[in-house]
């Protein structure tokens, strides 16, 4: 941010954090140039050395290398600290502005006093940041990212507005300014350090809902089944000790029944008693995409095809009504919908249609396109993506 005592200037700040990877820099740094006025580099420890200072002084960008550190709000705040100007364009280096004239998507910033702006993505691939969203954010406010190890930063710029009577905290930008590329699987050694960065941390707050989930995936991603099971089991007698859990860490806590009920699935194990309490937990709880898709096969292995429906649309309702841009489109909206088709594909062909025109009108309310969840639907079950066409031409003949 400016010095105190002074006024940002007005323009925009690219600000990049880097990790491990360099090699869609110079595409992203190449997009975005023609409408920042300011660049902000922090690299992160193995961001690439030489070609990364390389780059950032042929852009003319403030570079700094600092200390790789768990804690991802403290980098970005690093980053915060160093903007000089009135919006700060946080961007992904796997990810590039793509707009036919990019000034024209930034005119919407004089036309709101919010906080943040959330940008909308849209998968190029299947989308795979998992350290922050893409985000404008107005740097003439006090904003200072709370420190956690992947932040919620929907939830921490709200309480910023709510505590600064902010009457309106986020905005959405009216046109869709960035392409995710989709980021590279990350490497063995790069996930065996996180787990050991993870396990420090839980060793000095063992507590940490959200670093028992991280755990879990981290592991499960390194196969390593026994560690996975245990950070499970863990963290959810953390949760069991907070009741307000779900609402404090929403995403964790979906996250781990997700993991538990993916157990149950593997182990054929369905104890009716078990599965009608993940049933009472997911309905009293916003339940998302990370829960609802493995809950929802587990109800499809007891024979309950409306109740796995039914958790899958409250999933869907739940990524627009609140806003989780921390969920991948994939985890909190694609796989919940998709999974509803498979089950009424099974059922009647009136039964999808019905479904497929729901799920249509509520994306088109919410300004998404239909296309990129049937390109989804066609890459995971080319068999359901054809029995949609055959329905949506059969009920055009129809009309004709």
């Amino acid at each position: 941010m400016s010095e105190p005592g002074s006024s940002p200037s007005e323009g925009i700040t690219l600000c990049m954090v880097l990790h491990s990877r360099n090699g869609n820099l110079a595409n992203a740094l190449h997009s975005v140039n023609p409408i920042v006025d300011q660049i902000v580099i922090v690299d992160a420890g193995g961001g690439g050395g030489q070609v990364v200072k390389h780059l950032a002084s042929e852009y003319d960008a403030q570079y700094s290398q600092v200390p790789a550190d768990p804690d991802e709000s403290a980098l970005l705040n690093v980053a915060l600290e160093k903007v000089q100007s009135s919006w700060a364009l946080f961007l992904h280096q796997q990810e590039v502005i793509h707009v036919d004239d990019p000034r024209t998507a930034l005119e919407y910033l004089g036309n709101t006093g919010a906080i943040a702006l959330d940008l909308p993505i849209v998968a190029f691939d299947e989308p795979g940041n998992h350290f922050f969203e893409t985000r404008l954010v107005r740097t003439d406010k006090e904003i200072h990212w709370d420190h956690t190890i992947f932040p919620s930063l929907t939830g921490s710029l709200e309480r910023i507005a709510c505590d600064s009577e902010q009457e309106e905290s986020t905005a959405v930008m009216p046109k869709t300014a960035i392409v995710s590329l989709g980021e590279p699987e990350p490497e063995e050694w790069e996930l065996r350090d996180t787990v050991i960065r993870l396990e420090k941390e839980l060793d000095h707050d063992p507590n940490a809902i959200r670093y028992w989930h991280y755990l879990a995936e981290t592991a499960r991603a390194l196969e390593e089944w026994d560690r996975a099971h245990s950070a499970v089991e863990e963290g959810l007698q953390v949760v069991s000790k907070y009741p307000d859990a779900p609402q404090h860490e929403p995403c964790a806590v979906n996250g781990l029944l997700g993991m538990f009920s993916e157990a149950l699935l593997a182990g054929q194990h369905y104890p009716e008693t078990t599965v009608e309490s993940l049933l009472t937990i997911y309905n009293n709880m916003a339940g998302n995409g990370h829960f609802s898709v493995p809950l929802g096969h587990l109800l499809l292995a007891v024979n309950r095809e409306n109740d796995a429906i039914s958790v899958q649309r409250q999933a869907v309702g739940t990524f627009f009504q609140d806003r989780r841009y921390h969920l991948p489109m994939e985890i909190g909206l694609f796989k919940p919908v998709v999974l509803t088709w498979e089950i009424e594909a099974g059922r009647t062909h009136e039964a999808l249609l019905r479904s497929v025109i729901e799920i249509q009108t509520v994306l088109s309310k919410h300004k998404h396109d239909m296309a990129t969840l049937l390109q989804y639907a066609h890459r995971h079950n080319p068999a359901l993506f054809s029995t949609i066409q055959d329905i949506l031409q059969q009920s055009l003949h129809k009309l004709d």
